[in-house]
């Protein structure tokens, strides 16, 4: 057995660095002894392809390759174990997942107006503007579930409107 010899045994008290890709056996009694490089998120593993999520745009397909991907943190060895060991791809569709634009609509009228505000805020209406059609059609109508219903008729037609008047673009 060639180079069998140049082997050193690793000391009992030895154990694995639980950091993603580190893998060096150190002494946990002294982990500040330790120079570690690894990664700070664990690693994905999604058809064929093998990464590591904090370096995304470094993918591997075979296994050596994968392992060869350098840290991109460096710190102390640790013993302690991270809950989330890998990811895969349900993991990954979960994150990207779409998120329901409804699941959070209040069922109070001023919260939805202040809902409403918020987005039409968000894309340049002015605030101002809005606060004053809302307040014009509160003092006519006199009940927000009015002005909800209101809005929610003026913003369909003027959609309707945009999308057959002004966009002629094919369905």
């Amino acid at each position: 057995m060639a180079g069998r010899e140049d082997v050193v045994p690793r000391p009992p008290e030895h154990v694995r660095c639980k950091n993603f890709g580190c893998n060096k056996y150190f002494d946990p009694r002294y982990p500040e002894q330790t120079k570690c490089t690894h990664h700070k998120l664990p690693p994905v593993f999604h058809e064929t392809a093998k990464y590591w999520a904090c370096c995304h745009d470094k993918k591997a397909y075979d296994w050596e390759e994968f392992m060869k991907i350098p840290g991109c943190q460096q710190g102390q060895c640790t013993d302690v174990a991270k809950d989330k060991k890998f990811l895969g791809g349900a993991d990954l569709r979960a994150e990207n997942a779409p998120k329901r634009l409804d699941d959070d609509v209040p069922v109070d009228p001023r919260k939805k107006l202040d809902k409403l505000r918020e987005g039409l805020v968000s894309i340049g209406v002015g605030p101002d503007d809005f606060d004053r059609a809302w307040g014009r059609l509160g003092a006519k109508l006199g009940d927000l579930n009015l002005v909800v219903q209101q809005m929610n008729q003026l913003f369909t037609e003027v959609l309707q409107n945009a999308d057959t008047n002004e966009m002629n673009l094919p369905d």
